[in-house]
């Protein structure tokens, strides 16, 4: 009996040593690579380069007043079409003092002036039918009164104008009146009735009180990095995305590169303008969306294209790997030369070596 338990012993302990060599040896055998399996597609590839900017409009015009006062009416909305002549606003006059003071003595000069002249006139007018003085004499006294009337006409103007901001000498000129000076839409009206303005002059650029724009004509106004920029060329085509929709299809073409480039955070940045030439939006393409243009810069239509993970650079040469066995656990492959093209980063075109009907390898998977 003991010698029986002993061999049962022996047996079990000669079956675990057996087992564990056969376990190290499957351990230590290398694994069978499997491999990703990829099909040439058919597909166009492009290369494109990527600014951000905003839509613009073409042509915007900042309106401001003639006069400096107090806003005292505005007769448009945001939105609203207004025509060039229309009227936008009007201001009420805020007078000087210092100008009000110069313009009232000029005008007391002038009629003291004037009264002086008529007096010679009528004396010389008196003496002339007398046959006292001459002719010559007399005209010159009508051309002294003359020059006399305009003076105080043109000063009494002057202070009309500061005090009302029109004058019977303008006519139909009110720069009280503020007016459109093209034709769009009011797209901005940064001020409230009752807010001061102050004029353009050459020591200030004056209060803006409405911006016109053409929205019927808008523009991509953006910036591209300097590694971009010698890509590009004017005429490019870009597909634009706005911010608001990026399901939103636009096309336009590059019509603008600055020549100078400038530092933006430790980055040196080219202004760019593109035309927006299409767009399938239903909704109206608003000023200062942000949006992204991608101009193409390369491209190949409807090739025979891979996944560039399938590509194997060896020997100095450009290969891909053809499956020839479907075993899974032992896939088998042929080396196949490739002449490649265009490429996107995902995608390579390949013009010679691959056929659609291939399979090849890709990534390896375990």
């Amino acid at each position: 009996m003991k010698k029986a338990l002993k061999i049962v012993l022996w047996a079990l302990v000669a079956a675990f040593v057996l087992l564990t060599f056969f376990f190290l040896w499957r351990q230590s055998r290398p694994a069978a690579e499997t491999y990703e399996l990829l099909k040439p597609v058919e597909r166009t590839i492009y290369q494109s380069s990527i600014a951000t900017g905003q839509i613009q409009p073409r042509r915007e015009v900042y309106v401001k007043p003639r006069i400096t006062g107090i806003l005292t009416q505005i007769n448009v909305k945001v939105g609203q079409e207004v025509a060039t002549g229309d009227i936008i606003a009007r201001v009420s006059v805020i007078p000087d003092m210092s100008s009000y003071n110069e313009a009232q003595s000029a005008v007391e000069a002038s009629n003291l002036q004037l009264q002086e002249a008529q007096r010679e006139y009528d004396r010389n007018k008196t003496l002339f039918e007398g046959d006292v003085i001459s002719r010559e004499e007399f005209e010159k006294s009508s051309h002294n009164l003359s020059l006399a009337k305009e003076n105080a006409e043109k000063a009494q103007s002057s202070l009309d104008i500061i005090l009302y901001g029109s004058s019977k000498r303008s006519g139909s000129v009110n720069t009280t009146i503020v007016k459109a000076t093209m034709s769009g839409k009011v797209i901005d009206l940064p001020l409230k009735q009752g807010a001061s303005v102050v004029s353009t002059s050459p020591y200030s650029e004056g209060t803006t009180i409405a911006t016109i724009a053409d929205v019927s004509d808008m523009i991509f106004d953006g910036k591209i990095d300097e590694t971009e920029v010698d890509r590009l060329t004017v005429g490019t085509p870009a597909r634009i995305t706005v911010g608001s929709s990026l399901d939103r299809h636009i096309t336009g073409t590059l019509e603008e590169i600055s020549s100078m480039g400038v530092k933006e955070n430790g980055t040196v940045m080219f202004s760019l303008k593109a035309s927006v030439d299409s767009d399938d939006g239903t909704t109206e393409l608003r000023a200062g969306y942000s949006a992204n243009a991608e101009f193409i810069t390369a491209q190949a239509d409807n090739v025979i294209s891979i996944e560039e993970t399938a590509i194997a650079f060896e020997d100095g040469g450009t290969y891909v790997y053809k499956l020839v066995s479907a075993d899974k656990k032992d896939q088998k492959f042929e080396r196949i030369p490739v002449v490649t093209g265009l490429s996107d980063g995902i995608y390579i075109e390949v013009k010679e070596g691959v056929t659609e009907d291939m399979v090849l390898r890709g990534n390896k998977l375990n």
